[in-house]
């Protein structure tokens, strides 16, 4: 996926190039979600899912918002995170990375960590529920 700021900060352009790469309805719920929650200023959605992307089971999140102006890195990620946790607070995918950083630090920053390796051994993954989301 590739996302452009266009005009006004709030004004984002998400292009999808499904010769590429697989864009299914998780990531487009996450996708929806952050844009509904955080208005964020620039967002990327990534499906890192190992095997088959179609199981839409790993994801990163690079979410750049005013939303987390005041908070430190770990309430940003607790917030992203509660959006996607259900009542018992199990994620309603297998993996979710999170960047999340304020407007002035994307503009000095706008490097991201490297994701960890995942085998995906013994982690009882399967695809992801839809009707749970």
């Amino acid at each position: 996926m590739l996302c452009l700021k266009i005009g006004s900060p709030a004004a984002i352009v998400r292009m999808h190039s499904r010769a590429f790469a697989f864009y299914g309805p998780v990531q487009k719920h996450i996708e929806d979600k952050l844009h509904s929650e955080l208005r964020p200023q620039h967002l990327e959605v990534k499906n890192e899912s190992h095997g088959r992307k179609s199981d839409e089971s790993h994801f990163h999140v690079l979410v750049v918002s005013e939303a987390f102006e005041g908070l430190k890195p770990l309430e940003r990620h607790r917030l992203v995170n509660g959006l996607f946790t259900g009542q018992d607070g199990s994620l309603k995918f297998h993996s979710l990375r999170i960047t999340a950083k304020t407007p002035a630090v994307w503009e000095e920053d706008k490097s991201v960590a490297k994701r960890p390796q995942c085998t995906g051994r013994g982690d009882g993954r399967v695809a992801t529920d839809l009707e749970a989301l």
